[in-house]
Parts: structure tokens; sequence; C-alpha cells
């Protein structure tokens, strides 16, 4: 038992969306599954079956601190304290961060976290290392008739099985919640993906590469130098963006000669005027139309700003983050455009 020295869902990369899952969409409706059969199931098996599955849980999720505090509850006493550091470690989803001097790692509260649960509290000095499989075996096989120390160490082991037992529950319960969540979150934005990147694939085929394009260098930039600084790739990114957006324009309204009737462009730099026209005219409803313009309008503010901190050589992982909203933000625009473009089409059909 290691007892010194005192980390989207990760998955698969959605590229099109420029977004990074801990867990990609299949996989959630998988440990959604698993969640509930251990719950389902919490009282129908020993305490360490729920635990081991807890841990097994919070390790595909990420959760590196409640799956290294869960793992400590199994591990038994004695043994080659550097294989436990080793098991502890696979749990982890960053086991790199086992000693972070920057910041305490999962290890570290995980570790305090356990002593603070195991210590006697009338002997401070006292830790109790037993497993929950020891603990079972000991409260179950002690003599009936002890002494009061016998009883006290038998009251001490219980209160340390019940407050695994609360500790694993409410992780469980925790987690039905949040993957029940994102679930729900995942069914709306999977149909409305799918609608769009079928549009993509038959209208602008190659906005789908340019998507991937934004979100690879972007993450290229943060993984050779997570530390450094990535202006040139952020304003790359924005570059892609605001090509793309062009790209959209050509497709629902070519470039024209005139101005339209509020004397605005509508040649081939004036991008923005070519979508913002487009709406207007296609959108039976003034309302809609507002609303697409509105978002169109907020997403040009915002490769404003991130254009103005590209300059500023800003730090790679906010870079990314930054990239990934604005391909987010991106691809819903052109989802907005492209879905009203078909909707238009449909209704002007003979």
């Amino acid at each position: 038992m290691v007892l010194r020295g005192h980390w989207v869902w990760q998955g698969r990369q959605e590229a099109v969306l420029g977004l990074s899952y801990i867990l990609p969409m299949d996989s959630t409706a998988h440990v959604l599954g698993l969640i509930r059969r251990a719950l389902d199931e919490f009282d129908d098996h020993p305490l360490e079956v729920s635990v081991r599955r807890a841990v097994r849980i919070a390790s595909l999720i990420g959760d590196s601190h409640a799956a290294v505090r869960l793992g400590l509850d199994l591990q038994v006493t004695g043994g080659d304290p550097a294989q436990h550091r080793g098991d502890l470690e696979r749990l982890m989803a960053d086991p790199s961060r086992w000693e972070s001097p920057d910041e305490p790692s999962p290890v570290t509260t995980a570790m305090r976290d356990y002593i603070r649960d195991r210590t006697k509290s009338d002997d401070p000095g006292m830790v109790m290392p037993q497993s929950l499989e020891e603990i079972e075996y000991l409260t179950r096989h002690l003599p009936s008739t002890q002494t009061s120390a016998g009883l006290e160490a038998d009251f001490t082991l219980r209160q340390i099985a019940q407050r695994a037992r609360l500790r694993t529950f409410s992780y469980l319960v925790a987690w039905e919640r949040r993957f029940g969540y994102v679930s729900v979150n995942e069914s709306i934005f999977g149909s409305y993906k799918a609608q769009v990147d079928k549009m993509l694939a038959e209208g602008v085929p190659d906005l789908v590469e340019k998507f991937t394009a934004v979100y690879r260098r972007m993450n290229e930039a943060a993984a050779s130098d997570p530390d450094g600084a990535a202006g040139e790739e952020l304003s790359h990114a924005l570059t892609t963006c605001r090509r793309i957006l062009e790209a959209v324009a050509d497709h629902v309204l070519p470039p024209r000669s005139e101005p339209s009737e509020s004397g605005n462009k509508l040649d081939r730099p004036a991008y923005r005027n070519r979508i913002f026209q487009f709406v207007k005219e296609a959108s039976a409803s003034r309302t809609t139309a507002e609303v697409t313009v509105a978002l169109g309008k907020g997403l040009y503010d915002r490769y404003v700003a991130l254009g103005e901190l590209a300059n500023k050589g800003v730090h790679a992982s906010v870079a990314l983050q930054a990239a990934n909203l604005c391909a987010l933000n991106t691809y819903i625009l052109c989802g907005e455009i492209l879905l009203l473009q078909q909707q238009t089409a449909a209704v002007n059909l003979p």
C-alpha cells in the first residue's frame, strides 16, 4: 500500500466541428449504460465490485481524481510500492501528472483524501490501509466475543466501508446525471450536424476539408509547443474560417455587379453583404432573417477580436480553444444558411 508521496470526451476528435470531446458520441451511450448498470446492480454485489466498476468508468471519462481515489480503496496491504504506483498510474488519463510542480495533481488530492478518510479519530498517526475486500473479510470473520479494542476496530472498519459505499454511489449518480444530459444534447446536435454535413458534402464539398484544416493546424500547434505562443496558427485558422464563409456566400448568392436596393456592394470581396442579402431574400419571416443576420454579425465581431488576440502572440492552449469556438460558430452559421437555401428551394419547386 502506497502511503507516501503524498489527470471527452481522450477520445475521437470531431474534426468537422473543430471540437475536442472527451468521448465520441457513440461512446457516450456506452458509458451511460455502464453507469446505469452499476447503479441498478449496486445492492446486488459486494461493495468492491461496484467500486471496480466505478474505477473503470472514471478512467474511461478521464476523471483521474475519482479513478485514483476509488482505486486506493481497492489496493490490498503489502506488496511492492512501485507496482502499486504503476497500478494507479494506469488509471490516470495523463500519467505524467503523477507529480506536478505547478499544481496539485489528481494523485496528490486523492491520496490526501484517502489518508484523511482512513486516519483513526483517536490516533492521528494511525492509517487503516486495508482494502475493501479485506475489510469485508475482517468484519465478517472477527470472533463474536471481542475486547473493547476489537469492537472499536470493527466499528472503524465498518465506517470506512460505509463511507466508500456512499462515495461510490454519489459518483455514479453524478455521472449518470452528467452523461444523461450530454446524451440529450448529442441527440439534438447530432441530428443538426447530420443535415449540415450532408448539405456540405453535396453543395460545397471542399468545406469539409477546410473545417478539418482549421482544427488540424491548431491541434498541431498546441501539441508541438503547448506552453508557447500560437498567434500565427490562430491567424491562419481565422483566415480559413473567413474563406469558408466566402465559399458559402459564393454557393448561395454568387457575386453581383449591381449593389443591393439599400446600396450595399454584392461583388466578390463583399461576401458578408452577400450572405446578409441572401438571408433577406430567402427568409419568409423577418424575425428569422434578423436572427441569422445577428449571428453573422456576432461571428464577424469574433473574427476581429480574435485577430487582435493573434497579433499579441496568444498562448497555444488559449488559441486552440478560441479557434475551436470560432470554427464551431462558423459551422453553425454555415448550417443555418444552407438549411435556409434548402427550405427556399423546396418552396420554389414547381
